[in-house]
């Protein structure tokens, strides 16, 4: 920790601390050492092991200088900071609270250790109750080659100047590594744009100004899509989960080889699935086979939204009103009707049996 309470109840900053002052634990009032060495910053250690629950034992030097870093930075941005701030009405204290005149607070958190979906999750919506926006920035263990499966992607923030995001925070740098519009397609790497952003020449308002230029969305030409949809379904063949796949095709009275052209994704998509975007497609085929032939809209998109919610990852950061999740539903109904599958009738929409049965091949 950076900060203590001396004798006088007087929050300290480590820099500035003497060894010989009695200093505490702001959390949980245990007596704390200070220690000013030459490989780690200044802080605050308890002086015996126990349990904290507002503070936890061994701190990196990462975590340490990144905290003072995104400390200073912010404060030469205009920003009032407070380093460890007590928030007593949800029992949490941020690394580091900022706020830029009347606007909203916001709670930086500088993430090197591993941290559970449910607690991040928790932790999240608690700022989010009590009025704080929350970014979280991550330190090197999450700064590894980004996959589908990446322990990062927990922490995917979203707006619309910069897509879908991930922030970390490079302390041999002293800078801000944003990876933007960050997307998958089944069976491929995850794609991404990348911008490095220097404390030292660019101050946070800079930075959240940035208006990066997205590359749209991958997409396959129509004359390359049939051989991109055997290749992916060829590359999932080798997952455990393609097994199941099958089984399911099975149970409906076909197999992978024989689904529709357009339930196998031909498009990247935001990496907001705790699975392959094809399991949705597939649910969504079984799905609209079991429909009447005319739909409206709130039926369409109802039949949509209850073949997508049970797929979603827990994504705790991105926003609360779910906006990715709608963005997913419309350009589904755009892919549908591109395809085929649907044609508007009036305000509703009429099923194509064709585009709804195994095909022979």
């Amino acid at each position: 920790m950076l900060m203590a309470h001396d004798e006088q109840h007087h929050l300290i900053a480590a820099a500035n601390a003497l060894r010989q002052t009695t200093y505490r634990c702001p959390g949980c009032r245990a007596p704390v050492r200070l220690k000013h060495g030459s490989v780690m910053v200044a802080h605050f250690a308890h002086q015996s092991v126990q349990e904290c629950h507002t503070f936890s034992e061994g701190e990196t030097a990462e975590h340490l200088q990144g905290k003072q870093q995104l400390a200073a930075w912010f404060k030469a941005s205009g920003y009032t900071v407070q380093l460890e701030a007590p928030l007593p009405a949800i029992h949490q204290r941020p690394d580091i609270l900022v706020q830029l005149g009347q606007h909203q607070p916001l709670a930086l958190e500088f993430q090197c250790s591993p941290l559970s979906v449910e607690r991040l999750a928790e932790r999240t919506q608690g700022y989010r109750n009590h009025g704080y926006r929350v970014l979280w920035l991550l330190g090197s263990p999450y700064q590894r080659a980004l996959r589908i499966n990446a322990k990062a992607l927990k922490f995917l923030h979203y707006n619309q100047q910069w897509g879908c995001y991930l922030a970390f925070w490079q302390v041999n740098l002293n800078g801000l590594l944003l990876v933007l519009n960050l997307a998958t397609y089944d069976g491929e790497p995850l794609t991404y744009q990348r911008q490095l952003v220097l404390a030292k020449t660019t101050s946070v308002l800079g930075m959240l100004a940035y208006q990066p230029d997205l590359v749209a969305p991958m997409q396959v030409p129509a004359r390359y899509q049939m051989y991109q949809q055997r290749l992916t379904l060829g590359r999932l063949a080798h997952q455990a989960s393609a097994i199941k796949l099958q089984k399911i095709c099975y149970a409906q009275g076909g197999t992978l080889s024989q689904l529709p052209a357009w339930v196998v994704p031909v498009s990247a998509k935001p990496p907001i699935l705790r699975t392959a975007y094809l399991v949705w497609y597939l649910q969504l085929f079984i799905q609209l086979r079991r429909q009447p032939m005319v739909l409206s809209m709130v039926q369409l998109t109802t039949v949509i939204w209850e073949t997508l919610q049970p797929l979603l990852a827990l994504r705790s950061c991105l926003p609360t009103k779910n906006g990715l999740s709608r963005q997913l539903i419309i350009a589904v109904v755009h892919e549908l009707k591109q395809a085929q599958v649907i044609e508007s009738e009036g305000t509703d929409w009429r099923l194509n049996p064709t585009q709804l049965k195994w095909q022979s091949h």
